[in-house]
């Protein structure tokens, strides 16, 4: 059956869109998203470029010597930790990122410029790109986007720098076409995703803060930013935090918290939640992961509010990773949080906290680590971080969840290897969701 059908502007692409990566849920293609057309930017002039005949086929104007190329290696904002699976391309357009939630399909349409997608350790090369004529680079991970204005010597190759190969932090950051989410984060008592955000290099004058931690109504409220669909279709992703006070929200009598959750990640926004806010998923999208204590629910109905807060504290998990890009990643020299067995430790699980059961396959869901938990009538392997992309009853839908039982934030300078777990997700997040 056919999902959303759209007419998407092209901005990137390649010869063949066969370069797949396991992301996110069901296997797509790593980063060909974010084609829609914003009008507040122009399209740049159509360029014709050395070795292009018509913009979608490239012919090597060195032959039989290579064709130039770009080679560098793709960093997150912070300058600092590579980026897997980034989108490096010609682009044929400069297009501003829409500004609100949309379906963005991984699938292009339209005449295609060279393309690659970076290497674990964030290294590419891109081949095939214009002979000694100036021409735009992107470069792309989820809602991170840079552009640079190259000229590569006639049949050589431009080798770049790590500041130009940094994802930014800020719109227009090095550049006019610099673009980054827009995100909101639903404070919580225990954890501090924003925190993690900081670390990665996204600041705090960046992200928008509502409060979920003491009871309001006004403009930096949670209940006014969940309340409000059409405020929340303004961020690209937004993460609740474990330890919310207003839970109460999503599982009263009244829908509109749970209908506008549910419309923001229809309409393609990201949703990320952690641990005692585990309500934020069970009670919008029952049906794609079973909690604990939740035997007697059908699966397509949520469980009473709360049951599957009965883990044990104080345990140390060794967990293993189940996505092999996530596990590669980790494994670097540069990420270091890999146990020698290649697992990875996970602590900070407080009194209570929420067990997942199972999730279903059939639905997509997405499980990239697993660990041996205890609860009191528990003591096996179980999921402790899964995402799923959002597919309605009427077979519509383009967002995505991920859910993590365990705790994201430590407060000293470096990175936890969960935090290096939230790390990579972040950036997965807002990568295309295949809406074929």
């Amino acid at each position: 059956m056919s999902r959303n059908k759209l007419v998407l502007p092209v901005l990137v692409g390649c010869l063949v869109l066969t370069a797949c990566l396991s992301l996110l849920s069901l296997p797509r293609c790593a980063d060909e998203s974010h084609f829609q057309h914003d009008s507040a930017v122009p399209d740049a002039p159509p360029v014709k470029y050395d070795g292009f005949a018509n913009g979608d086929i490239y012919v090597n104007p060195c032959a039989p010597d290579p064709a130039p190329a770009v080679t560098g290696t793709v960093l997150a904002p912070n300058g600092v930790d590579p980026v897997a699976g980034a989108s490096v391309h010609v682009a044929l357009g400069l297009l501003a990122l829409p500004k609100t939630v949309q379906c963005e399909s991984c699938s292009a349409k339209g005449k295609f410029s060279s393309n690659t997608y970076s290497r674990a350790d964030g290294s590419f090369r891109l081949d095939g790109v214009p002979n000694g004529t100036p021409f735009w680079l992107g470069i792309q991970k989820g809602h991170f986007r840079r552009y640079l204005n190259l000229t590569v010597p006639k049949c050589g190759t431009l080798d770049l720098t790590a500041q130009q190969t940094t994802l930014p932090g800020k719109n227009k950051q090095f550049g006019e076409y610099d673009s980054i989410p827009s995100v909101a984060v639903v404070s919580g008592a225990w954890d501090k995703l924003e925190k993690v955000l900081d670390k990665l290099g996204l600041p705090p004058s960046e992200i928008t803060i509502y409060n979920g931690k003491d009871y309001g109504t006004g403009p930096e409220s949670v209940q006014y930013l969940l309340g409000n669909a059409g405020l929340m279709k303004s961020f690209h992703i937004i993460l609740i935090n474990c330890g919310t006070k207003f839970e109460s929200l999503i599982t009263s009598a009244d829908p509109i918290y749970r209908n506008a959750v549910r419309e923001y990640v229809r309409a393609g926004g990201r949703l990320f939640v952690t641990d005692f806010s585990y309500d934020y998923v069970e009670q919008v999208f029952p049906q794609f992961i079973d909690f604990e204590n939740s035997d007697s629910t059908p699966p397509s109905q949520p469980e009473e509010a709360n049951v599957a807060e009965v883990g044990t504290a104080d345990l140390k998990v060794q967990a293993e990773i189940k996505d092999p890009s996530l596990k590669a990643w980790l494994g670097l020299p540069q990420i270091k949080a890999l146990l020698p067995d290649g697992r990875v430790q996970i602590e900070g699980f407080m009194t209570g906290w929420a067990l997942q059961k199972k999730v279903d396959d059939s639905l997509g869901v997405k499980v990239w680590t697993t660990g041996r938990v205890k609860a009191p009538t528990v003591d096996e392997v179980r999921p402790l971080t899964t995402s799923f992309d959002f597919l309605d009853q009427d077979k519509k839908g383009c967002g995505r969840v991920i859910f993590s039982s365990y705790h994201t934030w430590g407060s000293g300078t470096a990175l936890l290897p969960q935090e290096r777990i939230l790390e990579y997700l972040l950036l997965e997040i807002g990568t295309c969701v295949d809406i074929e």
